[in-house]
């Protein structure tokens, strides 16, 4: 299953990431020349952007743990396992630097320990992602069923890299390790230890291969390269400057915080995309369901639901509320005649004659069931609806489509009953004017068909029941 990620990056989505990119390396080389200048001391800026490295770095891994549970595409799990890892590293250089929760650092901190992390947080990231892109040629979408179940795959792409993570964070606690990087006071240098020569190697090298494999075709690898970029700039601004408080210290944690950061945008922003996709399709399910498969309009289900609040509405408003039925004339013969796809076929454009002949939003046309439809027509007197009623009759006419019987056309027959619900009144349901409208319909029928019979109405005392004609003859006027 392909996700946002996979999809083929558009022009628009790669001419922004290069704006972005440049804006990074322009940072960068306008930065370079005056790294280690000095600047006033903001003590809460360390521990803050440390905070908001470990909560996009969660929020990314866990984003991507879950990409790979839906796609099982290695590669997501391999990313989510190396913002796992960025996420456990950065925590724990917070809570080991000297002066932050303890003049020593916490868990009895060395004078390197803190220093080391950093080392193996910027080393460790772009060593995973390197792994990820190596995998991402091995495993397609199509080969991914070679896989072990996504429970176990998790644990090794996201549970291995944080316990290489934690036996480092404990090797760098418990062992008196030399000093990671050396100082470099002067503009343009970088620190001249084999730590730092190693990190930028490693960045650099995952920078590329995230360049040369993906070729920046599919989303995932736009944004994967602009947080490979941004830990590049990182390092080498953190390499030029070590000195804390100085111009380079402080963008290279402004881009540290853009590693995970900028990825986990994407991955918002296809969450929101997701959700409102599933909001549409669930729209467009219920339109579906609420519609006749053959005819298009909507179905006896949806009409059994809207027609009660549409007496209500009535009701309430003390408005007339006008319910044709609408039965196509000897239907049966027809299909007899014909057969059944063409009757399907003429079903459909009767319909679609019933649909033109009514033009307000809120009027309502349904297929009660088999060639019986039904038009609600709300705040509409008995003289509207004898006027759509009869403009129905001559839209159906107007097809002009062969019918049974010889030399004739097919036609409707329509009953039409209106009504004004009354507050209180016993036995005054929308059964009821369904009722009046059914008896109106045959009554139609019986007097020949092809015209329109409006009812004469019920008092509405809960004694005699509408609908009092015989039921035997209309088995035979449905033919």
């Amino acid at each position: 299953m392909d996700t946002f990620l996979m999809e083929r990056a558009t022009p628009g989505q790669r001419a922004f990431a290069g704006c972005l990119a440049m804006v990074i390396l322009a940072a960068l080389v306008l930065t370079a020349p005056h790294a280690t200048t000095a600047l006033p001391a903001v003590a809460a800026f360390l521990p803050m952007c440390g905070l908001t490295v470990f909560s996009t770095a969660t929020i990314a891994s866990f984003l991507l743990a879950v990409q790979f549970t839906v796609s099982r595409l290695p590669v997501f799990g391999l990313l989510a396992g190396a913002y796992a890892f960025t996420a456990l590293t950065v925590a724990m250089q917070l809570l080991t630097f000297p002066g932050l929760f303890a003049p020593q650092g916490l868990f009895g901190a060395l004078p390197t320990t803190s220093a080391w992390i950093w080392v193996f947080w910027h080393a460790g990231f772009p060593t995973l992602v390197l792994i990820a892109m190596l995998v991402r040629r091995r495993f397609t979408p199509q080969s991914v069923t070679q896989l072990p179940p996504s429970g176990r795959a998790m644990w090794l792409f996201v549970g291995l890299p944080l316990v290489v993570g934690g036996l480092l964070c404990l090797t760098a606690l418990a062992v008196p390790l030399p000093p990671a990087l050396a100082p470099a006071s002067a503009p343009g240098d970088f620190s001249a230890s084999g730590a730092g020569i190693v990190l930028l190697v490693l960045n650099l090298v995952a920078l590329g291969a995230v360049l040369a494999i993906g070729r920046l075709r599919a989303v995932l690898d736009v944004w994967v390269a602009l947080a490979v970029l941004a830990c590049v700039t990182d390092t080498v601004l953190s390499l030029m400057s070590t000195v804390r408080f100085s111009l380079g210290w402080y963008l290279a944690r402004l881009f540290s915080m853009s590693a995970p950061g900028l990825l986990v945008c994407v991955l918002v922003w296809e969450v929101t995309r997701l959700y409102r996709e599933l909001a549409r399709a669930h729209l467009r399910l219920i339109e579906y369901s609420n519609r006749d498969a053959l005819t298009g309009i909507f179905n006896r289900r949806y009409f059994s639901e809207r027609f009660p609040r549409d007496f209500d509405q009535a009701r309430r408003s003390g408005h007339p509320l006008s319910l044709l039925m609408v039965d196509v004339d000897h239907f049966k013969r027809y299909n007899d005649a014909y057969g059944h796809p063409l009757g399907d076929e003429c079903l459909a454009h009767v319909a679609l004659a019933i649909m033109r002949a009514t033009h307000r939003p809120t009027d309502l046309v349904a297929r009660y069931g088999g060639e019986e439809f039904v038009v609600v027509l709300p705040e509409t007197d008995a003289n509207g609806a004898m006027f759509v009623a009869t403009r129905v009759t001559e839209s159906v006419r107007a097809l002009a489509k062969p019918g049974p019987v010889q030399q004739g056309y097919v036609t409707v027959s329509v009953g039409c009953a209106t009504h004004v619900p009354q507050q209180g009144a016993a036995g005054d349901t929308p059964q009821r004017l369904i009722a009046l409208a059914d008896d109106a319909l045959y009554t139609a029928k019986r007097l020949g068909r092809d015209r329109v019979h409006v009812s004469e109405g019920m008092p509405i005392s809960g004694g005699e029941q509408p609908g009092a004609l015989a039921q035997a003859p209309r088995e035979n006027l449905s033919a």
